[in-house]
């Protein structure tokens, strides 16, 4: 889950380093929303203020907040720097949507940096959130007590928008920074000496960017090529390095996932998967077309034994047909489309035959608008399409 912190500026102290932060030469990337992103943004936040009257408290013995200093610091394991998807540009286009969706009539000025520190490293963004609201006129409200609780969940919405990973109750917010070499391990590599934990980092790594291993077989085939065995035990993937072990070390095996987060099963799987995508989208449009309907219809055979399963289970918590992720550019062959709806079509015809209590029509018009895949607008039209429809399309029944 990303971190939402938020602290008044009051002092001059405090928005004298806050100014001083955000300008310096550390900054990824700059940028300004209602406000030009130039070295006179202080000022000109001050003038804003002092036209609204906001350059003094609202009433006598209070302190004047004239900016709120907002962070968003994004979880480790899903910053680029860490091999996840948040590239900088991706975590400032986070905070422009955070503040478009709740700061929209302020002046803002974003700066994004890499922080680091012993465990590790992270981007956070920086924001400057001046208090004058633009639009009404009136100070923006600093959240109060229960500021932070609200703050809290504003982020799990957007979180959940991006598809980012959610903190669950009683754990860690981040493993991966407790997986980084340790300090003797890193004064190793600072010496230029040779450190067989990473270079088995390094060889996994390797494997998965530049391999491009599809599955795991490939993954154990090419490791072992390069002296290193790999097997699963208890769901947890183990490696031996083979070298290590003959030169007598007993300390020649690791979990993966100790070794670096990235490293457990289910990001190694979504790794080969991304790497099957990618190798697809270098294929002819048709050979695409046609690989993706028979994903296509897998994924539906295999739901359709679990809607069996689940028969007579509650409407609500009966199991939804999720079809495989569709590029874009492949929704326009009719083919695809077509089998997309028909899939769609029996899917929803099964789950309201199977489920234990089926909502009125409406509702359920209403639920399938709502549970398009992936939320394009081309895939909600298509669902309605599949409503509105009342068949099976081409003829065929449910299966």
């Amino acid at each position: 889950m990303t971190v939402i912190k938020q602290k008044s500026v009051s002092s001059d102290r405090y928005a004298k380093n806050v100014r001083k932060y955000i300008n310096g030469k550390h900054a990824l990337a700059r940028d300004g929303w209602n406000i030009e992103c130039d070295k006179y943004w202080f000022s000109k936040m001050a003038m804003t203020r002092k036209v609204f009257h906001h350059d003094k408290p609202s009433r006598a013995g209070a302190k004047n907040v004239t900016i709120l200093h907002q962070i968003l610091a994004f979880l480790p394991e899903e910053c680029s720097c860490n091999g996840g998807k948040m590239t900088p540009e991706k975590c400032m286009s986070y905070a422009k949507e955070w503040v478009a969706q709740h700061y929209q009539n302020q002046q803002v000025i974003f700066a994004l940096h890499e922080e680091s520190d012993k465990a590790g490293k992270r981007y956070a963004v920086h924001m400057a959130i001046n208090r004058t609201d633009l639009l009404t006129g009136k100070r923006c409200d600093t959240g109060g007590r229960r500021g932070k609780y609200k703050r809290a969940s504003w982020v799990r919405e957007l979180d959940d928008k991006w598809n980012l990973v959610q903190l669950e109750k009683g754990k860690k917010n981040s493993k991966i920074r407790e997986r980084q070499p340790r300090e003797i391990e890193k004064e190793i590599i600072d010496r230029d000496e040779y450190s067989y934990k990473n270079n088995l980092r390094e060889l996994i790594h390797i494997a998965i960017d530049e391999g491009r291993v599809k599955n795991m077989e490939q993954f154990k085939k090419l490791l072992a090529s390069w002296g290193v065995d790999i097997f699963i035990k208890n769901n947890r993937v183990y490696a031996t390095d083979l070298d290590i072990k003959e030169a007598g070390n007993p300390k020649c095996t690791f979990n993966l996932t100790r070794l670096d987060g990235r490293f457990a099963v289910k990001q190694l799987e979504a790794a080969f998967e991304k790497n099957v995508l990618e190798a697809e989208r270098a294929l002819p449009y048709e050979k695409r077309c046609e690989i993706y309907i028979q994903r296509l219809k897998k994924a539906y055979s295999a739901w359709v034994e679990q809607a069996k399963a689940s028969k007579g289970v509650a409407y609500n918590s009966f199991p939804k047909f999720i079809a495989p992720k569709c590029d874009e550019d492949l929704l326009e062959d009719p083919a695809v489309r077509d089998e997309l709806l028909a899939r769609r079509g029996y899917a929803r015809e099964i789950r309201n035959r199977y489920a234990g209590a089926v909502p009125d029509a409406d509702d359920d018009r209403v639920r399938a608008a709502g549970q398009a895949h992936g939320g394009s607008a081309v895939s909600r039209q298509m669902d309605d399409r599949v409503v509105d429809r009342g068949d099976y399309s081409r003829g065929d029944t449910p299966r």
